[in-house]
């Protein structure tokens, strides 16, 4: 009774075109573990009279979706009306009843999708799933199937008619635009923690991704519809121009719509700031599902960084020194006047450690340092000959020990 419960509320939901992936995969599960004839004689059929009077109330569809998505619905129903005749599943004489359902769920299913692959009609922020510390670049198709990357490999990537979709070539993934889609297709690149990945888009955006970064987009972009990407982790991107097609970054609640420029986007989930710095060009910043023709759009122009707070709600905006945010991209660890709880956030992402201060004594000391190809050793040595301390290595943990040591009665005595 309780799934039955559950089935009628999750078919509901994709009737009104409001369920989610995570909704949407329990639906089928749910299918596939039920009774079938319960499924078929209960909530299929109750549905199946809504469809043959002409109501079905699926929102956001429209005439020309529908048609696409039936004729791939209706071949797929061909094959499996043929694998029927080889080996009946339903031990029924009503297969066109069944069939005609079945070709109704897979049309609510399939606008689903499509309206989820489509710019603009949802303003709900895409959660990417991802897992920093695997140690793997995996690449997610849109099929669903996950492919492992390695930094110094080579290989391409096609359509099952074995058209070239992508190819790469080393540190990078670069995307081709030779074919016109006429729905969205997505692939998620993830980095993990310790680890840099450089990508281009189908329309020749280049993006540099941090460590524990993770992005989703479009295998190519559609004619007409705003060029839309998201972002969780730290990226920096060299935008092409094209002002019929303005670029979107979504982060989380913000957006960063850009036509061509060149600009850093930092959002970790441990960071309070989603942290916008402008190099080159001019961005606009807004909360997703806001109108950006009215007040609630912020513009920065080249030198300024925003910052989002996303537990306050609040932005700020200022004048900074851009390479502070961008020498991570060339290979530098760059710190100014930072507080050492911030370095540690990016040294742990950076060479993928956790780092323990059990002294008390570092979280808000400052520093101001820069160390490229250094060991975290190295760099941990640096710190040392400010604020004296000990610490420990082990394995992938380094734990900054209470030592009861005071450097201001150390320099005294030197």
């Amino acid at each position: 009774m309780h799934n039955e419960n559950k089935l009628d509320k999750l078919f509901q939901k994709l009737v009104d075109n409001t369920i989610s992936e995570k909704e949407l995969d329990c639906l089928m599960e749910l299918i596939n573990s039920s009774d079938l004839d319960d499924v078929k004689n209960g909530i299929l059929a109750r549905h199946w009279e809504n469809v043959k009077t002409g109501n079905l109330p699926i929102k956001k569809r429209i005439k020309g979706d529908s048609e696409v998505l039936l004729q791939k619905i209706l071949f797929k129903i061909e094959n499996i009306e043929n694998k029927k005749k080889a080996r009946p599943f339903f031990q029924s004489a009503n297969i066109g009843f069944w069939s005609g359902i079945a070709a109704t769920f897979l049309l609510l299913v399939g606008v689903y999708l499509y309206n989820q692959n489509t710019v603009g009609t949802s303003t709900a922020p895409i959660t990417l799933e991802s897992n920093p510390n695997s140690g793997e670049i995996t690449l997610q198709l849109a099929n669903g199937t996950i492919e492992t990357i390695s930094e110094n490999g080579e290989r391409k990537i096609t359509t099952t008619n074995g058209n070239l979709v992508a190819s790469q070539q080393g540190n990078t993934l670069q995307y081709t635009a030779d074919e016109a889609p006429d729905q969205l297709v997505y692939n998620t690149l993830n980095i993990p923690l310790g680890r840099q990945f450089d990508l281009v888009l189908s329309d020749g955006t280049k993006v540099k991704l941090n460590s524990g970064s993770s992005i989703k987009y479009p295998v190519r972009f559609l004619k007409g519809q705003d060029r839309k990407v998201y972002l969780k982790g730290e990226a920096f991107f060299d935008v092409t121009t094209d002002k019929a097609h303005p670029f979107i970054v979504n982060a989380d609640e913000m957006n960063i719509r850009v036509l061509g420029t060149q600009f850093n986007l930092s959002f970790y989930p441990e960071d309070e700031d989603i942290s916008t710095v402008l190099v080159e060009g001019a961005v606009v910043l807004y909360k997703e599902g806001a109108d950006t023709n009215t007040n609630t759009s912020s513009q920065l122009i080249p030198g300024q960084r925003a910052a989002w707070n996303k537990v306050n709600n609040t932005m700020t905006i200022k004048e900074v020194d851009t390479n502070i945010y961008t020498a991570w991209k060339d290979g530098y660890l760059l710190f100014k006047a930072s507080p050492f709880h911030s370095i540690r956030s990016k040294l742990e992402r950076h060479f993928n450690i956790t780092i323990e201060d059990r002294s008390g004594k570092l979280e808000n000391q400052i520093y101001t340092a820069t160390f490229r190809n250094e060991t975290i050793e190295e760099i941990l040595e640096a710190f040392k000959e400010d604020t004296p301390f000990e610490y420990l290595h082990e394995g992938s943990k380094i734990i900054i020990l209470d030592t009861n040591i005071n450097p201001k009665e150390d320099a005294n005595e030197n």
